[in-house]
């Protein structure tokens, strides 16, 4: 009896200390989003990387092993061009929708596209006019942040988009 009270409060500890050291692994890649946008991924027009940033593109804590994301891709793009970005659901247990958008100048949320999921295994594109980033080539121009979150605000995956 006592074994198995010792081995059941054991597994309830190392249960309890894996969750508390995920969501400290989620809290820490959230931080370094919401950090200034700094490099990015070169990319062509055939999704081929040119030059990787090791931070662009990486899977939350919460995701991981769950899907995979390919970079954006043209990075960097001209404005009044279209990128798109890639995401594969490999059983992520996605709550309805995904959504992308980018904090602006003013650290506002600019929403730039949601797709509703249907299924967790699922290819899903975005895509991104680079006019929604401002009205003009010099307004939109530099280095912009993108966050892809799920439908339960939790972040996903970010990079780093140059407008040109």
């Amino acid at each position: 009896m006592k074994r198995l009270l010792l081995f059941t409060f054991f597994l309830i500890h190392s249960l309890f200390g894996y969750n508390c050291t995920q969501d400290d692994a989620q809290q820490q890649f959230e931080a370094e989003a919401y950090q200034p946008a700094s490099g990015y991924t070169k990319t062509d027009l055939q999704q081929n990387i040119l030059e990787a940033d090791k931070q662009d593109w990486r899977v939350s804590p919460f995701y991981e092993g769950l899907l995979q994301v390919l970079p954006l891709f043209p990075n960097p793009i001209n404005y009044g061009g279209t990128a798109y970005i890639e995401l594969t659901l490999n059983g992520a247990p996605i709550q309805s929708y995904l959504e992308l958008g980018y904090l602006n100048f003013n650290q506002r949320w600019v929403p730039l596209q949601q797709e509703i999921v249907s299924s967790e295994f699922e290819l899903v594109t975005f895509v991104i006019d680079t006019r929604n980033f401002g009205s003009n080539a010099e307004l939109a121009r530099g280095l912009h942040r993108l966050l892809l979150y799920d439908g339960n605000q939790r972040l996903i995956t970010f990079g780093d988009i140059l407008i040109q």
